[in-house]
């Protein structure tokens, strides 16, 4: 009996502590829709200038276009942001790790192919805790062209975008770059890949400060951007683009894209020498 007892004594304190964190969720609910109304219905009194009842009525129509629509905009450049940085940071972690390439070819076939996708996206996000193996050369010959293939396609991004940022440094510090030199066609693309690929060499040599390095790129390629963006939405005509001039002028044009497609060679190059040199080192006996 004093069991039982001891068991609907326990069952009914668990009820009235449901009923009362359910309450308390209650409260909660009306106080932030109660804060959301008064404070709507303040702004169209004060900002928009509305008569009490104008204002009360409004409160609906106020939420729905400015707050939604706003806040529509709002996410959306948000979501940009989110994007962009979370790209530039995966790959900062991959050209910080010098296992990278065989670290993304396991998770391609442990789980990309086995379509365990969110098992897949969940290593992707957490890539730089991930366990490295015991070799940086991938396995197969498809791993290997592809990797290839994405480190030039990915120094072809960096110098473009690097240069950019960099003629846009110069002329904020009133240096001036003339396209007509040149000089300025081949140095400024090299300084723009010689700062990711800088990156690289250092995870070559197992830097242990190589990831706090390549963690300012991100923020670099934001500033970047936001730069651009304004400067194209408002139509300013001070603000002076690398790129833009080089398009205009076929030349100078061609020039560029010589210089890139031999620059953004030079990764792949030292990519696959490391490859070898790890290859020879794994045939050599071990004694």
């Amino acid at each position: 009996m004093k069991e039982t007892e001891k068991k609907e004594t326990e069952q009914t304190s668990g009820e009235e502590l449901a009923e009362e964190r359910a309450r308390s969720r209650n409260r909660l609910r009306i106080s932030i829709i109660a804060l959301i109304l008064i404070w709507t219905f303040v702004y169209n009194l004060l900002i928009k200038d509305q008569s009490p009842a104008t204002a009360f009525f409004r409160i609906l129509d106020t939420i729905s276009d400015d707050f939604v629509m706003g806040a529509t905009l709002t996410v959306g450049v948000g979501v940009g942001i989110v994007v962009v940085f979370s790209l530039t940071k995966l790959y900062t972690q991959v050209i910080a790790n010098v296992h990278s390439f065989r670290m993304i070819e396991e998770l391609v076939h442990e789980d990309l192919l086995s379509r365990r996708f969110r098992k897949f996206w969940g290593k992707v996000l957490h890539f730089e805790e991930l366990p490295e193996p015991e070799t940086a050369c991938p396995r197969y010959v498809s791993s290997l062209l592809l990797s290839f293939s994405f480190i030039y396609l990915m120094s072809w991004v960096y110098v473009i975008l690097f240069s950019e940022a960099l003629f846009f440094v110069c002329w904020s510090a009133g240096v001036d770059l003339p396209i007509e030199d040149p000089n300025s066609l081949y140095m400024l693309p090299t300084l723009a890949l010689a700062i990711p690929f800088s990156a690289r060499v250092m995870a070559y040599l197992r830097y242990p400060y190589t990831q706090d390095y390549a963690d300012f790129m991100p923020g670099a390629v934001f500033v970047l951007l936001i730069v651009m963006a304004l400067g194209a939405l408002h139509g300013s005509e001070d603000q002076k683009f690398f790129l833009p001039q080089i398009w205009e002028r076929p030349q100078y044009l061609l020039a560029f894209l010589r210089n890139g497609a031999f620059l953004a060679f030079i990764p792949v190059f030292f990519e696959g020498a490391y490859w070898l040199l790890e290859l020879t080192r794994n045939d050599e006996p071990t004694t």
